[in-house]
């Protein structure tokens, strides 16, 4: 499957909830990859599955800079369950 690619309305949201904050465990999804990741039930091999409980600490700033860079400002999504692309 293609990467979504949309540059409107990003997030750079936690890949794992434990996996800290730093630049390895952010990945930038558009609104609508984001709403489809956080509301899948059954994602995909090898695909995060979001969990209940408290939200992780935010990223920095410099962190989220660092993702939408790496990103080339774009949605990273590539996923098989989601709906946009």
């Amino acid at each position: 499957m293609a990467r979504c690619n949309s540059n409107h309305n990003l997030i750079v949201h936690h890949i794992k909830r434990d996996g800290g904050n730093s630049l390895n465990n952010a990945e930038v999804l558009c609104s609508v990859c984001y709403s489809n990741y956080t509301t899948v039930s059954n994602p995909g091999p090898g695909e995060p599955i979001a969990h209940d409980g408290p939200s992780p600490p935010p990223f920095s700033q410099q962190t989220i800079n660092e993702a939408l860079t790496r990103a080339h400002n774009r949605c990273e999504c590539e996923r098989l369950t989601c709906l946009n692309h």
